[in-house]
């Protein structure tokens, strides 16, 4: 009977770690700046102190020109840079009209798998996306995603994604 049960607990915990949420879903992206497509680079619409550069693998680029949808597989990554302030700690405005980047302050990740929202509740669903934060070294941050699920949550029509009509249109 103990063996039994030990066999049971064994297998029982394997399924459990299997379909478990969270960042530790997703990974470093490597040398995403040569190997992803830059697609969309200006200012962050949740935080106007911040610009952002964004770049995605071949699966969601493929995905989106092939039916619109983004694939299992697919990763964006977004370098977050803090811009220049003014003494009245406001984002400086070039002559361009656009914000200037300071520093890298962050890199975030979102990446698309099977069961990716298992063990959310249902407001925090995101087909199936994860998030993770990132240094500018590559060192993962122990940041709490809820607010990216949240932010994202609604956006079912465009694949969970802000940046959804910059895919696949070249930068």
């Amino acid at each position: 009977m103990n063996s039994r049960y030990l066999i049971f607990s064994i297998l029982f915990s394997f399924s459990a770690a299997s379909v478990q949420a969270g960042p530790e879903n997703v990974g470093w992206p490597g040398d995403y700046t040569s190997a992803f497509t830059l697609y969309f680079s200006g200012d962050r619409t949740a935080n106007d102190k911040q610009m952002i550069r964004i770049y995605a693998n071949d699966t969601a680029i493929a995905g989106v020109k092939a039916d619109g949808k983004l694939p299992f597989g697919s990763v964006l990554v977004g370098e977050l840079y803090a811009v220049k302030l003014d003494e009245q700690e406001q984002p400086v405005i070039s002559s361009l009209g656009r914000k200037i980047p300071e520093n890298l302050s962050a890199v975030v990740v979102m990446e698309r798998g099977k069961d990716f929202d298992a063990g959310y509740a249902k407001h925090l669903t995101t087909g199936d996306w994860e998030f993770a934060v990132f240094s500018a070294a590559g060192q993962k941050l122990d940041k709490d995603i809820t607010a990216c699920r949240t932010c994202h949550h609604p956006l079912v029509d465009k694949e969970f994604v802000f940046s959804y009509e910059h895919l696949g249109s070249g930068g």
